[in-house]
């Protein structure tokens, strides 16, 4: 029972990281030199439920190797704890019974964020926590392979410094939050958001909402209730535009008819290509709408 105290209290302990960075999206902006990448905030938009639909277009670059590295990666690298400390705690698990835990941590990680309006569901996520959980497994069965040569009280610290890692991890960049005028909004905890995100913060008057990235695209083409950018990989996309979304430049608010072809602006896209967020970059500053 006390060879199972250490890992049952690791195992409660990731999994409280886990929901707060899985579920409620408890991650603050991180800078990487000029890079800002913000993980958190809500998903909004209709459930995936077509095994590869979000997977794919990352596998195949089509938005970018740091976005898709960070949502595949995200999604595998944050359950492979679950998949190892759990056989610490529950000795007769086997891979079949560990199959089933992945697929119940998708589906629960999934589910939470649906019941509590914080994400959306999508099976390609619950495909990719499963993996995780399972590479987690994986790992723990070499290592009880290797039993004879390795005292269990080594696997037992390799576990705790596997855990202390991520939370030592979490600590470190939650100590150094930052909020920016403009950051990748990467969803690596969900793969749907990929643009460019404002955060929560107002934008100062006369500074750049681009935050001197240029913005994710240019506007090619102005349509009834969406716009044409040209993105930065040369790809054109319709962003269709609400009356939620909100529009700005450095001045203030503008409203729909402000946008001009020619415009640099820097979008927040959640789901079928519905803007939150329509930034218009420094290149071309107009007073908000009277």
């Amino acid at each position: 029972m006390k060879k199972r105290l250490i890992p049952t209290i690791l195992l409660i302990v990731y999994s409280v990281i886990l929901v707060k960075v899985m579920v409620f999206k408890d991650v603050p902006v991180i800078r990487i030199g000029p890079l800002m990448l913000n993980f958190g905030g809500t998903q909004e938009g209709p459930a995936n439920l077509f095994p590869f639909k979000t997977i794919l277009p990352y596998l195949l670059g089509e938005k970018g190797l740091i976005i898709a590295g960070l949502n595949i990666g995200g999604n595998i690298i944050l359950l492979v704890p679950i998949g190892f400390l759990v056989p610490f705690v529950y000795r007769n698990m086997t891979w079949k019974k560990s199959l089933a835990l992945a697929v119940g941590a998708g589906l629960a990680i999934e589910g939470m964020q649906v019941a509590l309006r914080v994400g959306i569901f999508d099976i390609d996520d619950v495909i990719l926590n499963g993996l995780g959980v399972m590479i987690g497994y994986w790992a723990f069965a070499i290592l009880a392979r290797m039993e004879s040569s390795m005292k269990r009280k080594t696997i037992t610290i390799a576990s705790i410094i596997v855990v202390a890692a991520a939370a030592a991890f979490y600590g470190f960049i939650a100590t150094h939050k930052r909020q920016a005028p403009a950051s990748f909004r990467t969803g690596a905890t969900d793969s749907q958001p990929d643009r460019l995100d404002t955060g929560k913060a107002e934008i100062p008057q006369g500074e750049d909402p681009c935050g001197g990235t240029g913005g994710t695209g240019q506007i090619v083409s102005l349509g009834n209730n969406s716009i044409t950018i040209k993105r930065n990989d040369g790809v054109n996309e319709i962003i269709n535009l609400t009356v939620k979304t909100t529009i700005k430049n450095s001045v203030g608010s503008l409203s729909q008819s402000d946008l001009k072809i020619g415009d640099r602006v820097t979008v927040v896209v959640m789901s079928n290509h519905i803007a939150t967020t329509v930034l218009v970059c420094n290149a071309q500053i107009r007073g908000p709408a009277k």
